[in-house]
């Protein structure tokens, strides 16, 4: 068993360097580097001789494994355990731990009963919210520092979203029918978000969102609060559709002030309040 500092095993190199070959298919990936055995004895000998230890961490090894080919082949549902276990060499138990720990991080659902099994989620950013705010309440974090992050954090989006557009870099989701922007109604933070065109400044500033949004709600912050907010969305929206990019930065800083400035005069005490673990 390898440790976390040691370098990935031939066959895991073998195998990142076939898939950046668009032109092999997976079979041929899988005939010249198979499934890994995970212990060089047999998998009754493996099942006999493993730890508890050993066999958790065994268990992560395949959920690494089954993550890949997830992303690899695009799945939206796992092959079944006896597939599964063709493919691990590794003990049933370890299997289900795999699969368990890929349902706590929301990779798969498992649904019982026929027509059930492992179904892959989308990925989306209330999971990574969850996962998130774990650590943040761990850390004592409070929504006063998760707001100073998105007062950062938006304002550089909103330039990216408008230097795009003042470069003509738009895919055609991001038009109509006639070549003009498309942005989300009612939601200029998630259009701004998208259009910067950095996955994962969208899945981070959309997960800072997912969380103060729940805890607003159960606050019950009043919804009207941000139509209140000056400068309004309709102001971020002009500067990013006509590409100017200083605007669109100073006008989001603004309007993020102005949010915190009115949330702590009607809502004295909530910014102050540590992050739960939604």
């Amino acid at each position: 068993m390898q440790s976390a500092t040691q370098s990935p095993p031939s066959h895991a190199r073998a195998r990142h360097g076939v898939i950046t070959s668009p032109a092999i298919g997976y079979q041929q990936v899988r005939d010249a580097n198979p499934a890994p055995r995970l212990h060089s004895g047999t998998p009754s000998e493996y099942r006999d001789g493993v730890s508890s230890s050993v066999g958790k961490k065994t268990a992560r090894v395949v959920a690494g494994e089954v993550v890949r080919e997830i992303a690899f082949e695009g799945l939206q549902r796992l092959p079944s355990e006896a597939e599964l276990l063709k493919r691990f060499p590794v003990s049933r138990p370890t299997l289900r731990e795999a699969l368990r720990i890929l349902e706590m991080y929301g990779v798969i659902s498992l649904k019982p009963g026929p027509g059930g099994g492992a179904i892959v989620n989308e990925v989306a950013s209330y999971q990574f919210a969850n996962s998130s705010s774990l650590y943040f309440h761990l850390m004592q974090l409070t929504l006063r520092d998760l707001m100073a992050t998105r007062m950062r954090l938006e304002p550089l989006m909103a330039r990216l979203a408008a230097e795009r557009v003042a470069q003509g870099d738009l895919s055609a989701d991001m038009t109509d029918t006639d070549g003009n922007l498309t942005l989300s109604e009612g939601d200029i933070h998630l259009s701004v978000a998208r259009l910067s065109g950095d996955p994962i400044l969208v899945l981070v500033a959309q997960a800072l969102r997912d969380i103060f949004s729940d805890k607003s709600s159960m606050e019950r912050v009043r919804k009207d609060l941000a139509t209140n907010v000056t400068p309004p969305h309709e102001l971020i929206e002009k500067a990013v559709r006509s590409g100017a990019a200083n605007d669109a930065e100073r006008l989001m800083r603004e309007h993020l002030t102005d949010y915190v400035a009115k949330l702590e005069q009607s809502y004295p005490n909530l910014l102050d309040e540590v992050i739960d673990w939604t």
